[in-house]
């Protein structure tokens, strides 16, 4: 093992045992590493003050880390595949987005088969909750009631249509709880009508084996609204179906579990 992976496990395995104090001879045991591989990583910590040391060869970290997107590389590797078969089968762009507090991250996007259709949205891109697309409103789906009234202003969501151009109408907080109130319990939500970029979004939710949303996955396409619209949501709605059920298989096979079989962790 290289040497920056042995500082990253104990990085990590610090960030992972709480705030109390960890001791030098367990983190030995668990990382399978000699105590003078360790005693330098430690050193060097110390001295920068991101770990206090104790007289009893206890360690008290003074950072955090975590992931900002939970994924592995194997999982990474096949939503990249899975993105590229649903531009293949659709011709759409299809989107991996994770949620960040109050926003949208978009993690990868494949490219939309036609070279003239813009879609501005593309990997790193950020948007808030409060744009009221399919995106926001199957992610706040998710929400109890409570943490939509504690984590939201609910008078503060818009949309944006090409029916108005780049203006923006502003929701009514009873429309938007109704709205959600529609759409709890789907795996599955479209927009209405287009963006302002003329482009609609239909999505699904990509879960943990312990039901946590991991991210969601989307296809955007300049689809109109209008004729066939149910047939197009609805052929949208089975390839999303089918690439969801296999990104799902992935992560069942990496959820290591305990002796009662309980999901702890993405592992690889």
């Amino acid at each position: 093992m290289a040497p920056t992976e042995r500082i990253l496990d104990v990085l990590e395995y610090l960030s992972t045992a709480g705030l109390g104090p960890v001791k030098q001879v367990d983190m030995v045991r668990d990382l399978g590493m000699s105590p003078a591989t360790l005693n330098r990583i430690v050193r060097i910590l110390s001295d920068r003050g991101y770990l206090f040391r104790t007289s009893e060869k206890y360690l008290v970290r003074n950072f955090s880390i975590s992931r900002t997107i939970e994924m592995s590389s194997t999982y990474i590797a096949e939503l990249d595949r899975a993105t590229r078969r649903l531009t293949e089968l659709t011709g759409a762009a299809a989107e991996s987005i994770v949620v960040m507090g109050h926003e949208l991250l978009w993690h990868n996007r494949s490219e939309h088969a036609d070279p003239s259709v813009r879609i501005v949205a593309r990997a790193g891109f950020r948007r808030s909750l409060l744009e009221f697309d399919a995106l926001s409103r199957l992610y706040l789906s998710t929400l109890s009631h409570v943490d939509l009234e504690t984590g939201f202003d609910m008078i503060g969501f818009f949309e944006t249509g090409s029916s108005n151009g780049r203006e923006i109408n502003w929701l009514r907080s009873e429309d938007v709880l109704s709205r959600i109130a529609e759409t709890r319990g789907a795996d599955f939500a479209c927009d209405r009508v287009a963006n302002h970029m003329g482009i609609r979004r239909f999505a699904t939710l990509v879960r943990t084996p312990d039901d946590g949303l991991l991210h969601i996955l989307s296809l955007a396409d300049n689809a109109p609204p209008g004729t066939g619209e149910g047939a197009i949501a609805s052929r949208y709605r089975e390839v999303l179906a089918g690439e969801r059920e296999r990104l799902e298989a992935v992560l069942a096979r990496e959820y290591r579990t305990d002796a009662a079989g309980m999901p702890l962790r993405i592992v690889g």
